[in-house]
């Protein structure tokens, strides 16, 4: 009996030193704690990573030690030992988001996918705020791209494209990160996906302007030169007011009448336009070069194309069309200089041009350069 109250009142004398104990420890861990995360900040992961071995060598069930030698891990490509050290340090905090997110993003980097997405849903269940659908099915595109599995990557965008949150803006952003981040190969493969989710873009977001100016490109890669037309006449019925748009539109529509065939419809379409803009350079250009190529009405041609390069003098493109026409009219001589202004402002990259002004040369009598711009035309053509 006298044994037992012995030690009941050693516990009561002890337990307290105990506890300051205790306490000083938790202290000692948080001062070195704080230092680990000073070398973390100044990028000294060696010193941090050592200094959380012999912290996880006391304490190797303290979820913030874990949490650091992960980021360390990561700094020096140790994926596997972060993700372990992640997963316990959430396992000892499962309600710690921080853990939490960063583990999902770890995952999304090493193309754990399906892992990351479960971590994100269960975020974004408890802060819809901090991870919006959109922030969430853009981060999972990301990696399912990287993964090259497009069937998820579609739908992940599908989810991104219809949701109602999302601004039109935000949804244009992620689809033009869709139609410019593919090489040609792999683009044209996945056309017809591209083109069924500009189409669920549309529906999500009827009024908007981005989607169709996609949907456009789509439709021209895909060789719909009707829809092409049809998608261009929605674009002007929805701002009727905004001339800009709307000889955009109609500068479109005559291109892709002329490349259908239909040479009439196409200058009636360009003349719409050019009362609305009477100095527009596409259009005056196109209008201006076709007429060339079938060798009619061109003094019109020519005045037309004077315009654009009073607009833009350095453009090779125009300089080459206004060149061209003045060949055509029998005006070699007036057409070289603009000729050689475009060879400085990139012609030399372009085969149809550098054609066009080995002509020139060949008719002022200047064979051996008229010889090296047609070599230099041809290799372009190879």
């Amino acid at each position: 009996m006298k044994k037992l109250l012995l030690c009941l009142a050693l516990s009561v004398v002890f337990f307290p030193l105990f506890a300051q104990e205790e306490k000083r420890d938790s202290i000692a861990v948080e001062n070195a704690l704080l230092d680990v995360v000073a070398h973390i900040e100044a990028g000294d992961f060696e010193i941090a990573g050592a200094s959380l071995d012999s912290l996880l060598a006391d304490h190797p069930e303290n979820d913030a030690i874990r949490y650091y030698k992960g980021l360390c891990s990561i700094s020096a490509g140790d994926y596997k030992d972060a993700g372990e050290n992640f997963r316990k340090a959430l396992e000892l905090d499962p309600s710690n988001a921080w853990y939490k997110e960063t583990l999902a993003n770890l995952y999304l980097n090493t193309g754990e996918v399906k892992e990351a997405e479960k971590l994100l849903r269960e975020l974004q269940l408890v802060n819809p705020g901090k991870f919006p659908e959109i922030s969430v099915s853009t981060m999972l595109a990301a990696s399912y791209r990287m993964k090259r599995d497009f069937p998820s990557y579609f739908a992940a965008l599908r989810s991104l494209v219809s949701d109602n949150v999302a601004d039109d803006d935000m949804k244009y952003e992620a689809m033009m990160s869709v139609m410019s981040g593919f090489d040609s190969r792999t683009f044209n493969a996945l056309l017809p996906q591209i083109d069924t989710l500009l189409r669920v873009y549309v529906e999500a977001e009827p009024k908007s302007m981005h989607a169709r100016g996609l949907m456009i490109e789509t439709a021209h890669a895909l060789g719909d030169d009707e829809r092409v037309i049809e998608i261009c006449q929605e674009m002007m019925e929805l701002q009727p007011e905004d001339t800009t748009n709307v000889v955009s539109c109609l500068s479109i529509i005559g291109d892709t009448y002329h490349s259908m065939g239909q040479t009439r419809k196409a200058y009636k379409t360009y003349e719409k336009a050019l009362k609305l803009d009477p100095r527009n350079c596409p259009v005056l250009n196109n209008y201006a070069y076709y007429l060339s190529l079938e060798k009619r009405r061109l003094a019109k041609a020519e005045k037309m194309s004077f315009i654009t390069i009073e607009e833009e003098p350095d453009n090779p493109t125009y300089l080459d069309t206004y060149g061209w026409i003045l060949f055509l009219r029998g005006k070699a001589k007036q057409a070289k200089p603009y000729f050689k202004h475009a060879m400085l402002y990139g012609g030399k990259d372009n085969a149809v041009i550098l054609m066009h002004f080995s002509q020139v040369l060949e008719k002022l009598g200047e064979k051996d350069l008229a010889t090296y711009y047609r070599t230099l035309s041809e290799s372009k053509t190879k």
